[in-house]
């Protein structure tokens, strides 16, 4: 009788069998996975609309608040100011309030102890030359002219800003002239420690047609303040005389400089460019013929510019306007009343915008223009004739009389006689 043999299975595969069934096991442990339900769906809310009278009436108060906000900057600048008048008036009073700003900014608020600060004190001594306390005070009286324009409402209170500024010029210039043009001024006064200790970024900002922020742009200044006013005005003859004193001041700023390249390079490049803004400003004064020929005597005179193409493309559109049967009348050149800014905004609380005649004082007397810091007057100044220039061989000489005209400039290009 033939025994029979079983084969036994190893350790190794009972132990996989073992893992195996702990495995199920263990998944059979589990709870059951139970997705989550969808969200139901909503209705969307009944619409309210608004009716007119809502809207009406929202708007009303969005006005009157709207009314509240500015005044309540109006009232803080008129405080500002008279601090900065008074911090403006001395050196001494700007490098003090220099000091008590930078005191608020740079430790108070960002948590440095009074201990740090009194040592940053000791250190900050007066300079031998007075250069940085010079520099200083006119930041301040900058920026006093720049928070007394976004206050402005009137225009009486608009000439107060430009005759400030008219003179602010001259102090700059006088100080470019002291240091040779080597001067720390510059910069955003609102963004200065001034303009941070006082928040004016809130209060003041960079409004349209505002004030340069700028306090040693001599160009900006008369672009964004004295041309503006006189334009606005129509004090055409203080208009061209500031375009003669804006050139003379920025020439003599290059000269001031110190540095050879950069007055070549402002007799070469900027000055024509300024002659050429004042030329186009006098033909949109209605001298047409001669601001024409003398810009056509411009162009063949600086024809290696680098402006030249714009120019006589410009030149050549003013031209084809006024050879248009609509602007044929327009030649003899606009009456006072039409020489308007074109950027002016309506000010219902100037009461130049609310009536086209003078507003009467409380005494019953009608106010007086505003005051000219150039004593100039309303008049179209007279183009006088000049020589007419010698024609060349491939160009005809142009009809009417030609004269170089004061020079003027293209806004936007502000001059740095530091720059090579």
């Amino acid at each position: 009788m033939r025994s029979r043999s079983l084969a036994l299975p190893s350790r190794a595969s009972l132990a996989a069998a073992a893992l195996a069934l702990g495995v199920v096991s263990a998944h059979a442990q589990l709870p059951p996975r139970n997705s989550a339900p969808a969200p139901a769906a909503q209705p969307a809310p009944t619409p309210k609309l608004l009716d007119d009278a809502a809207a009406a009436k929202l708007l009303a108060q969005l006005e009157d608040v709207s009314k509240t906000m500015e005044e309540k900057k109006y009232g803080y600048n008129s405080g500002i100011i008279r601090d900065l008048r008074d911090a403006g008036s001395s050196a001494d009073k700007a490098f003090n309030l220099w000091l008590d700003c930078t005191k608020v900014i740079e430790f108070d608020e960002a948590g440095r102890t009074a201990t740090e600060f009194s040592d940053w004190k000791r250190n900050q001594t007066k300079s031998t030359s007075n250069e940085r306390e010079s520099v200083l005070q006119m930041q301040v009286q900058w920026l006093t002219i720049v928070v007394m324009d976004a206050n402005a409402r009137t225009e009486s209170a608009r000439a107060e800003v430009v005759a400030a500024a008219v003179t602010y010029i001259d102090s700059v210039l006088a100080h470019l002239k002291k240091t040779d043009g080597k001067s720390n001024l510059g910069g955003d006064v609102v963004n200065s420690v001034f303009g941070r200790r006082y928040k004016l970024d809130i209060t003041v900002g960079r409004k349209e047609g505002g004030a340069t922020h700028n306090p040693g742009d001599i160009g900006g200044i008369y672009e964004t303040l004295v041309f503006p006013y006189y334009r606005r005005n129509k004090m055409a003859s203080s208009l061209m005389q500031a375009w003669t004193r804006r050139i003379s001041q920025e020439s003599e700023a290059a000269a001031t400089a110190g540095f050879r390249e950069a007055t070549e390079r402002f007799t070469t490049e900027r000055l024509p460019q300024l002659k050429w803004g004042q030329m186009r400003e006098m033909f949109s004064l209605g001298q047409q013929e001669g601001a024409g020929a003398s810009m056509l005597a411009h162009i063949k005179t600086n024809m290696a510019h680098r402006d030249a193409p714009q120019w006589i493309t410009e030149l050549r559109s003013l031209l084809a306007e006024e050879e248009t049967p609509a602007a044929k009348p327009a030649a003899k050149g606009p009456k006072s009343d039409d020489l308007t800014d074109p950027t002016k905004t309506a000010d219902p609380t100037d009461p130049a915008d609310s009536a086209p005649a003078a507003t009467p004082k409380p005494d019953g007397k009608p106010e007086s223009p505003p005051e000219d810091p150039f004593g100039g007057t309303s008049e179209i100044p007279a183009a006088p004739p000049a020589a007419t220039p010698a024609p060349d061989k491939t160009t005809p000489p142009a009809s009417g009389p030609v004269r170089q005209l004061p020079p003027g400039t293209r806004p936007g290009i502000p001059f740095n006689p530091r720059k090579p």
